[in-house]
Parts: C-alpha cells; structure tokens; sequence
C-alpha cells in the first residue's frame, strides 16, 4: 500500500471519528438543554404528579372491591368395568379426555360452568346458614341493595321493576311469570361474566374455578352452592341411563316376588285341602306349584344378584370431583393501597406533563428555527 493511500485513509478516519464526536456532543447538548427546560417547569412537574396522586387516592377509596372464591378440582372418572356400559370420567366435563356422550363431551363442556342455566339452577338453591330463609336470587337482591329506593320510585303502568317482583323460596320453576323470568334472565346473564374457567394443562385432570363478586359472604356462599349444582347435574345427567335401568329391574324383582309369594301361598292352601287325599292328580298340583316356587325363587335371586352387580357398576363408574383447593375467609380481592395507588400515579402524572412539556419545547424550538431561517438575508447574484 503506498504512501499515499494511507494518508487518504488516515483523513477518512480523523473525519469520522469527528463527526461522531459532533454528534455525540450534539446530543448531550439537546439533553441538558431539555433538562434545563424541565427543571424550570419543576412547579408545572410537582404540581401534575401531586394532582394526579390525589386521584390515585380517590380511585383506591371509591374503588368497588371484588372478592374472588377459588376452587381448583382434581377431576376422576369411574374405574372398572361392569355389565352396563361404562360412563366417561368426570374429566370430560371440562374437555380433559375421557369417552364423548353428546353434548357432554370435548371442549364444549369447559363452557358449561359458565352457562346461564346453572347459573339459573343455582340462583334458585336456597342459601344455607341464614335466616330469614330466602334463595340465592333474592340474597343477591339483598345484597345489591336493589329494593333500598323502592319507596322513592314513581310507578309507571305496564312497567315492573324488582321492587314489583318476588322470587319466593321453593318456587316451581315452570310457574315464574314473564317479569320474573326477565329479571332472573338478566340476572344470571350478570353472575355468568363473572365466573371464570380455567385448564391449567389438557395433559392433567385439574381445573380452576373462580367467581367473583362485591360482597365476600355471596361470593363464597354462591361459589360453593354452584360447584355443588354443577357437579350434581352432571353425575345425575351422565348416570341416568344406569340408574333407570337399576329402577327398572327392581320393579321386575318386586314383582317376581308377588309372583313367589302367591305361589308359596297357593301351594300351602292347596296342600291344606287335600292332606288325606289318595289321588294322584293332587300328587302332580302340588308339584307343579313347587316348580313354580322353584322357577320364580331362582329368578328372583338372579334379580336381585344383577341388581346389586349394576349397583356396585354405578359405584364404581360414577364419577368424581376431587377438591383440591377450595375459598375460605378471607377471600382473595383486588384492593387498591392508597399508598401505592398515590405513587403509581403520581408516577404517572409526572411523566405524562414531562412528555407534554418536551413536546411543547419541541415545538416552539422548531418553529423559532424556522422563523429564523426566513429572516436571514438573501445574498446579492451580482
């Protein structure tokens, strides 16, 4: 490489490393010049941040707070093989696997926990451990408040309120009126948005329940009578075939037994009779009736075997919820610090009037630049 080739590189070098230096200053400059801009504004800063922190507090102390009960499920099904056909584990309710039955089965029945018909079911369960004995749904009624202005509210013809509507305890579901359907409808529709559903890993049988609301007693009170009515409507939707099949072959032993028991009664009159009696037909009466008792003694046992085989099926196969983790007082909830909400935003406010401000230097600094670009004088041609 000659001599001059270095030299013209060296040059290059200087110019860059100068022009790097440049920028670098540059930059530091509009730095400190921002800085310097702030720490003028610092009033317009405080005063932002402190405003800000008083709403943090106002926001922490007007906050409605929510109360969460959680349920974590370890999911089983029923084991074992029986005469009838095996029902599929209580894991599929919540899509983990486990055999398909209609509607009951795969991912849709992660859904059914959040359904407005258990909802329903539930809000009309009669709320345990209070006086006066009332149901869920005028417990919630209760707690909302939702009657307190009744005295105050104009009545207006054709037009009902919860104030004109009572959900009494016990109440046939078939016999609610259009206005109280409307308000147990909108209701649920409510609670439902509030119930969350989870699967924690579709490789394991454990899922998540959670339910909140403002008021801690409804929300552990309600959380636990719907996991309670959720789980009874299944094992009874998913075991009812087994269990009328069990009813119906009772019937039949109950009436096999008649059967035996006139046969054992015929037989004992028959012989009654005809104690002395040298014929031989009455020989050959009494021993059909004595087939008879024998038939229908023998098919009775085998009745009543079976019966308790589809029993001891229906045990085994029936399935389970297994309660991990369950809510207890006090309830999980979401309230706000005053402290921490004060920090976090006055933070906020800080930040947010130190962007404004910079954008507004920016502005004005750009515009000045401008103005003086315009006002310089243009040199002569000549």
């Amino acid at each position: 490489m000659s001599d001059i080739e270095e030299l013209y590189k060296s040059i290059l070098s200087e110019e860059k490393k100068t022009e790097a230096d440049f920028s670098v200053k540059e930059i530091w400059n509009i730095v400190c010049e921002y800085v310097s801009y702030l720490w003028k504004k610092k009033l317009i800063i405080i005063i932002c941040g402190v405003s800000f922190g008083l709403l943090g507090i106002l926001y922490a102390v007007t906050k409605n707070i929510q109360y969460t009960s959680t349920y974590i499920f370890s999911l089983e099904g029923g084991r074992g093989g029986g005469s009838i056909s095996s029902l599929t584990s209580f894991s599929s309710l919540f899509g983990l696997g486990g055999g398909s039955m209609g509607a009951f089965s795969g991912d849709n029945l992660v859904e059914l926990m959040k359904t407005r018909a258990m909802v329903e079911r539930t809000l009309l369960r009669e709320v345990p451990d209070l006086e006066p004995k009332m149901n869920f749904m005028e417990y919630c009624i209760l707690v909302d408040s939702a009657r307190v202005k009744c005295a105050e509210i104009e009545r207006k013809p054709g037009k009902f309120t919860l104030c004109d509507v009572n959900f009494p305890l016990n109440q046939e579901r078939k016999s609610f009126t259009r206005q109280q359907d409307s308000f147990l409808m909108a209701i649920a529709n409510g609670l439902a948005e509030k119930i969350d559903v989870i699967k924690n890993d579709k490789k394991l049988s454990f899922v998540t329940f959670s339910f909140s609301y403002a008021d801690e007693a409804f929300s552990k009170k309600f959380a636990d009578a719907y996991v309670d009515e959720v789980s009874t409507f299944y094992i009874d939707t998913k075991t009812a075939l087994s269990r009328k099949n069990i009813e119906s072959f009772e019937r039949q032993a109950d009436s096999i037994r008649k059967e035996y028991d006139k046969a054992l009664s015929s037989r004992a009159y028959y012989a009654d009779e005809n104690v002395n009696a040298a014929r031989q037909v009455v020989g050959v009466q009494i021993q059909k009736k004595q087939t008879d008792i024998q038939i229908l003694g023998t098919g009775y046992a085998e009745m009543i075997k079976n019966i308790e085989v589809l029993k001891l099926d229906l045990a085994k196969e029936s399935p389970l919820i297994q309660i991990i983790q369950e809510p207890h007082f006090p309830l999980n909830n979401d309230k706000v610090g005053k402290l921490r909400s004060l920090i976090k935003f006055g933070f906020v406010g800080g930040f947010l009037s130190c962007f404004v401000l910079c954008g507004i230097y920016f502005i004005k600094t750009t515009m000045n630049k401008e103005e003086e670009s315009n006002n310089l004088p243009v040199e002569s041609k000549d």
